[in-house]
């Protein structure tokens, strides 16, 4: 074997003929493997997080998820994350088991007087108390965001609220492979958002006008509505103001939207 290190001898590094500069690498143990194969649990990645109901005053505790435990796998191409231990989806409704009043955590506590009233002569008055698990399932979250659905239609909500949660309940019913309900609450939600572009401000909860209008432009694909899609998707490629991430990712759509317009055209997909 040639001593790659031969030059070092006249500096004092004797013996090194037989350094293997990229020896095989060493199988890990058996209690490595086990410890590499351990995941993250669920419950260490929830924790309870205390709220006070703004319409029964009752105090309650829901699990949120903690910050850097929940890792993000994927994106689908409306912005939907998939992510590896917990669906977060599941446990942005906050829901009061006491009286019935439930919305995104984003918004639990902003309520008006008015709206307060309108919750217990409507809500609170027929909700029977239902108990849920910690770990929610996918058929609790349907129906944790349904109540919440309809708490917003009964509290008088801007469209573009109603129409963000209509979008959550697609993408739960998405992980379901729940084809037609997804499709159903995404024209739900594409009925809210283009109300909201032309009668309100934006951001609704974190979406910008132009992540909106993005979402919108891929819900019309969805629906085989190629035209509309681009036309939506054009104006966000366009705008000075968007960000370089979301114009990347609009020039991306704007590709796959005329690829599949192409080949519904030829016949190659129905």
């Amino acid at each position: 074997m040639i001593n790659i290190f031969e030059e070092l001898k006249e500096i004092g590094f004797e013996n090194l003929d037989k350094v293997d500069l990229f020896p095989p690498k060493q199988e890990p143990s058996e209690k490595e493997r086990e410890m590499n194969k351990k995941k993250i649990s669920i419950e260490e990645v929830l924790y309870d997080k205390s709220y006070i109901c703004p319409v029964c005053t009752k105090e309650f505790k829901a699990k949120a998820i903690r910050s850097g435990k929940n890792r993000l796998l994927t994106t689908d191409l409306d912005l939907k994350a998939n992510y590896d231990v917990v669906n977060p989806l599941l446990y942005e409704c906050i829901v009061c088991e006491n009286c019935g009043y439930a919305a995104l955590s984003k918004n639990f506590n902003m309520l008006t007087t008015s709206q307060i009233r309108w919750i217990k002569e409507q809500i609170c008055t027929r909700y029977k108390p239902h108990h849920y698990p910690p770990i929610l399932t996918e058929k609790d979250g349907v129906l944790r965001y349904k109540l919440v659905l309809l708490n917003s239609y009964v509290k008088k909500a801007k469209d573009g609220e109603k129409g963000y949660i209509c979008l959550k309940l697609a993408w739960l019913y998405r992980d379901m492979k729940e084809k037609a309900l997804e499709e159903l609450f995404l024209q739900h939600a594409l009925t809210g958002f283009e109300n909201a572009y032309q009668n309100e401000r934006f951001p609704i909860f974190e979406l910008g006008e132009l992540t909106t209008a993005y979402i919108i432009a891929d819900i019309y694909r969805r629906m085989k509505q190629y035209d509309k899609a681009m036309q939506w998707i054009s104006f966000v490629v366009v705008d000075r103001s968007v960000s370089l991430r979301l114009k990347t990712k609009a020039l991306h759509l704007k590709g796959v939207i005329s690829e599949e317009k192409r080949k519904v055209e030829e016949g190659k997909i129905e």
